[in-house]
């Protein structure tokens, strides 16, 4: 090898580790998103959740639906299909 190969070698080897342990740091350090507006979103909804009613009056009751009776249908009569015919059986070659 020349020495310009060599040199080239060298910093492609550099560079590869360069970035081997830039991947390692990266996903060593745990990435977590804001603490701050998480919490403050869930404890709005939390409120909101809390402080939702249903509102029933006596003027409009829920109605329930009565259960529906299931009743059988009887299938239609199926045609019966002929049997088939064998399938036809090829030779093997013998070698």
């Amino acid at each position: 090898m020349t020495r310009h190969e060599r040199r080239g070698t060298i910093v492609l080897l550099a560079l590869i580790a360069v970035l081997l342990a830039a991947t390692v740091l990266l996903r060593s350090c745990p990435v977590s998103p804001p603490r701050i507006e998480v919490e403050q979103d869930m404890e709005q909804f939390e409120s909101e959740a809390d402080s939702a009613m249903i509102n029933v009056t006596p003027d409009n009751p829920v109605k329930k639906r009565p259960p529906k009776v299931k009743t059988r249908r009887s299938a239609p009569a199926k045609k019966s299909k002929p049997a088939p015919q064998p399938r036809r059986l090829d030779p093997v070659p013998q070698f």
